[in-house]
C-alpha cells in the first residue's frame, strides 16, 4: 500500500508512505517485492516526491535485509506507533 502524504517543507513536494509490502512466502525470492518497490519508486518519482519512508516489525529482521538491498536505510529515523 502507498499514500502519498503532503509536504508543508521541502518545497511542498509530496513524500510516499509504504506499508504492507507482502509476498507469500511460497514466492519469495523471485523479484516481486523488488518490482512492487521499483513501481513504488517510479510513481513517486513521477509526481516529484522528495522522499519514500516505511515501516516494518522490530523483529522482521529479512525484511530489513530486503530493504537495505532496495536502497532504504533503517538507521535514518526512528518509528513511533500507538495502536487504539
Amino acid at each position: 500500500m502507498l499514500n502519498i502524504c503532503l509536504q508543508a517543507l521541502h518545497g511542498a513536494r509530496p513524500y510516499g508512505v509504504v506499508e504492507n509490502i507482502i509476498v507469500h512466502q511460497d514466492h519469495r525470492n523471485r523479484r516481486i517485492g523488488q518490482k512492487l518497490l521499483q513501481h513504488v519508486e517510479a510513481y513517486c518519482r513521477s509526481i516529484d516526491c522528495h522522499r519514500i519512508m516505511l515501516l516494518s516489525q522490530a523483529q522482521r529482521l529479512d525484511a530489513h535485509r530486503f530493504f537495505e538491498r532496495e536502497g532504504y536505510s533503517g538507521s535514518v529515523s526512528r518509528g513511533f506507533k500507538k495502536y487504539l
